[in-house]
């Protein structure tokens, strides 16, 4: 534990003397030694973050993976409960469905149950990688 608060000590000590020159009015993101994210906030705090998600989202299928990869408020991840909700013998899985949207993509997962109701799990991916449930279904599976 000691070791690892140090290195992130010295890797944000780094980042703020390699960053003099950017102006502290903008959060400054920075990777530590083993690969986690960093920001440090204008205002002299700092926090974990999951730096991943400041890259631009660009293709269908990234977008799924960030949704399949989201925390699910059922344990696991959404992907993984969706998996086993396919399963169910009364579900047929109709699969995952990506359409680009301007500012990203909606990202829907469908399951047709008894072979006539549909049901419909939808997020929008935006292309900054932040995540919004939009179906009722979306919601309460996906932890806050």
């Amino acid at each position: 534990m000691g070791k690892h608060f140090s290195n992130i000590l010295f890797s944000i000590f780094i980042t703020i003397i390699t960053a003099s020159g950017v102006s502290y009015a903008n959060d400054i993101h920075a990777i530590t030694e083993d690969g986690s994210g960093v920001v440090l906030h204008d205002n002299g705090t700092w926090e974990f973050a999951d730096l991943s998600k400041l890259n631009e989202v660009k293709s269908e299928e990234q977008a799924k993976e960030l949704v399949k990869n989201l925390a699910c408020s059922r344990d696991g991840t959404v992907g993984q409960y969706l998996k086993k909700k396919a399963e169910a013998s009364a579900t047929e899985d109709m699969g995952w469905h990506v359409h680009p949207k301007e500012d990203g993509f909606e990202v829907i997962r469908l399951f047709l149950i008894r072979q006539e109701m549909e049901s419909k799990y939808i997020w929008h991916v935006y292309k900054s990688g932040r995540i919004k449930p939009i179906s009722s279904r979306a919601f309460a599976i996906t932890k806050e």
